[in-house]
């Protein structure tokens, strides 16, 4: 692996919801991951740390809500 020293930057493919412009997003020296949208300056910033922990709980809470209704098929079936 590469230590990260300096910015890297690369934009989305798709243009993002009705803004109908891309996502362009940064990792950032200090574990930072930058997202804006292109030809904007608004940046919102969050550590990689941050981020995982947000996944990693919509992860735990789809898998609650999968659990939770196969259960309630099976007992209404």
């Amino acid at each position: 692996m590469t230590e990260l020293s300096r910015p890297v930057r690369r934009r989305t493919r798709a243009p993002f919801a009705h803004y109908r412009k891309r996502i362009v997003v940064s990792f950032e020296p200090g574990d930072l991951l930058a997202m804006r949208l292109e030809r904007t300056r608004t940046t919102f910033r969050a550590t990689l740390a941050a981020v995982y922990r947000q996944l990693a709980t919509w992860h735990a809470d789809a898998e609650h809500r999968r659990k939770r209704a196969a259960r309630a098929a099976r007992r209404v079936g």
